[in-house]
């Protein structure tokens, strides 16, 4: 496994693209971005909300997104893509086909209404298109 080098990344890129890419999901589905909206087609009550355990919900997200952007780096140093708009294109096409795809797959199935769908879709997209810009620049 060669292409895994953990050595060829750039740490504090990787920090910085942990932190814009978890702030942007944290606006993303704030009340301001896409929250209600999402909501509303999950079929998400307020009652639920106010029960769900958020520590969990913020803890296992961060970790994901943390494993992810690492990944990221990876697959771009492995890749040899560098610069700005080469590490933008990367992180959205990432995002859009692995992790947009997967929400495509598990969402068909669970029958999730498609806006659910299109809206995390979305905020993977942009999220990993940040991390990429980020890493790609750094």
């Amino acid at each position: 496994m060669e292409w895994f080098e953990l050595g060829a990344i750039n740490w504090w890129a990787v920090a910085l693209a942990f932190a814009l890419s978890f702030g942007l999901g944290w606006f993303w589905y704030s009340p301001q971005g896409f929250f209600n909206p999402w909501k509303r087609a999950a079929g998400i009550t307020d009652e639920q909300m106010r029960e769900a355990d958020m520590g969990t919900a913020f803890g296992g997200t961060a970790a994901a997104n943390l494993l992810g952007v690492i990944l990221l780096a990876v697959l771009m140093a492995a890749a040899d893509v560098s610069g700005a708009w080469q590490g933008l294109v990367f992180g959205a096409m990432v995002g859009l086909v692995f992790r947009g795809g997967a929400h495509a797959l598990h969402n068909g199935f669970a029958i999730r209404r498609p806006l659910v769908t299109l809206i995390d879709a979305a905020h993977d997209t942009v999220a990993l298109a940040v991390a990429g810009l980020v890493i790609g620049l750094m």
